[in-house]
């Protein structure tokens, strides 16, 4: 074995072992990197620029914002940045109303449907008119920090069946968002690394 090669010594429970003391560093130093890497909700939130909205905004711009950067939801700030709120297409379209529409469709219903599905989702742009997102944001929302382990951020994303989750600091302040998107990404990673030979 290679840990086998090197003169140094190393001394456990009493009894000298011929040990290379670099190559276990570097064995150590990768099984720490193994555990730790994926492991927190800040190795895999998105941060930097993120698209957020406030309470007094209209349901209008929101709207805008998210087809333009085509996201299907935003957090909701305070003029300090600290989250009051989240808001999805659902909440801004009202489109519980319209049984036919499923939350895969983003907006708009697939071809499959009925033209008076769309009709539909036309009515509730229409009513959306003139109102501001704290009318019709979700209050109180579930976030996390970016220390919390990610499988319990996935399992929040799971069971409570929502698409993303605002990542605050300890002043609830928008830090990152953390998405299915960026789970799957990063359990993709994690396959790709354990598969890969070993140098």
């Amino acid at each position: 074995m290679l840990l086998r090669s090197c003169p140094a010594t190393f001394r456990a429970a009493g009894r000298s072992s011929q040990i290379c003391v670099n190559n276990r560093r570097l064995v150590m130093a990768r099984a720490k990197a193994s555990v730790e890497t994926a492991h927190l909700v800040k190795d895999v939130m998105t941060s930097g620029k993120l698209f957020s909205c406030g309470p007094e905004d209209t349901v209008d711009s929101a709207l805008e914002l998210l087809v333009q950067h085509r996201i299907t939801g935003l957090p909701v700030v305070d003029a300090e940045n600290r989250v009051v709120g989240v808001v999805s297409d659902f909440d801004l379209l009202a489109l519980d109303a319209v049984g036919r529409v499923n939350e895969d469709q983003n907006l708009f219903p697939s071809a499959d449907q009925s033209w008076q599905a769309f009709k539909e989702v036309k009515k509730m742009l229409a009513k959306s008119a003139g109102k501001k997102i704290k009318d019709v944001m979700t209050v109180q929302p579930i976030t996390v920090r970016p220390e919390t382990n990610l499988e319990d951020a996935t399992n929040i994303l799971i069971v409570k069946k929502i698409r993303r989750l605002p990542v605050v600091d300890s002043d609830g302040k928008l830090v990152g968002l953390i998405s299915r998107g960026n789970i799957v990404k990063a359990a993709l990673a994690a396959r790709r690394a354990s598969a890969a030979p070993n140098n």
